[in-house]
């Protein structure tokens, strides 16, 4: 049973970073008051760009930097228009989702996708005998560096938010970017740093899930996890440490649903698979109406400079 549980736990980890890196980087921008509901699109040709990185670079650490780069362009694009052109962040984020998954498949059948590739993949992190402590080790010490990275990282924003200048300068530009830009806070070009960001996280969730979790590209293989990453962010309440206890929690409940298809083979799988995504409706539609977002999330602003016609 202990291995049985362990197992379960060190695969719901791995099946929940690629969401992590994506709503860690969603949080920060939302904090900002900007959504991006482009991230699926995002990842999708992130993940492209990982496979082919790495197979060209022979390293995947030249996938994840192509990777990231990609989710860079394509939030540059929604960052410029969301934001300084004001408009609809929703409609530009939905634009995105298309457009990464037309560049995804379109690059993916004129690259890599003529011949069957090997693509290198990082290798599990080799902890010595911290691995083979019962239960801890499996859980804890199987993991790809990237695992690891997605924690520190969900740490380092929760301290960089709540606990210096440039963080509270970021959320007053979510909370109310009027007041802000009345005490000199340059609240667009936080928006953007705060989208760019969170684009090239969502490039690192693309890049996980092809070099770390699947080990392969397939088209349309990010199947929905940007936008959990998402409602992710709503169940953790804006807060990194809470969006990433929520992207554990989806991740265990993919997990479990394979498990599930293997010990009940006689139930059509369809109904396995929609589990996870059951789950996070139930939980968005519960938590949605608890959880209160930065004030200002969503709605478009120009500065007091811009509408006087200074530059």
């Amino acid at each position: 049973m202990d291995l049985l549980i362990a197992g379960l736990a060190a695969a719901g980890i791995r099946l929940s970073i690629s969401i992590a890196f994506a709503a860690l980087g969603e949080t920060v921008a939302q904090r900002a008051g900007v959504m991006n509901v482009g991230l699926e699109g995002i990842m999708l040709f992130s993940a492209f760009l990982a496979a082919a990185g790495a197979v060209y670079t022979g390293t995947p650490w030249g996938g994840v930097a192509l990777a990231v780069l990609g989710g860079l362009v394509l939030a540059s694009i929604h960052g410029a228009v969301s934001i300084y052109l004001c408009a609809n962040q929703i409609v530009s984020g939905l634009a995105l989702v298309f457009l990464g998954a037309g560049l995804s498949g379109v690059g993916y059948r004129l690259t890599i996708g003529g011949a069957p590739v090997m693509i290198p993949s990082f290798p599990a992190v080799n902890f010595g005998p911290l691995r083979d402590i019962p239960f801890i080790g499996p859980v804890f010490f199987s993991h790809t560096v990237l695992v690891y990275v997605a924690v520190a990282l969900a740490f380092v924003l929760y301290w960089m938010l709540g606990r210096t200048g440039r963080g509270l300068e970021l959320r007053a530009s979510g909370e109310n970017p009027h007041a802000a830009d009345a005490a000199g806070i340059d609240v667009n070009r936080y928006r953007l740093a705060a989208v760019l960001f969170g684009g090239a996280m969502a490039g690192m969730g693309g890049a996980f899930l092809v070099l770390a979790q699947v080990n392969a590209f397939v088209e349309g293989m990010v199947a929905g996890r940007g936008f959990i990453a998402i409602a992710c962010v709503v169940f953790g309440g804006w807060n990194p440490l809470g969006v990433l206890v929520a992207c554990l929690g989806f991740g265990l409940a993919d997990a479990l649903q394979i498990r599930l298809q293997t010990w009940y083979s006689g139930v059509p799988y369809q109904f396995f698979v929609m589990m996870p995504y059951v789950v996070a409706l139930i939980a968005l539609v519960i938590f949605a109406s608890r959880s209160a977002g930065p004030a200002a999330l969503a709605l478009p602003f120009r500065s007091l400079r811009a509408r006087r016609g200074v530059a």
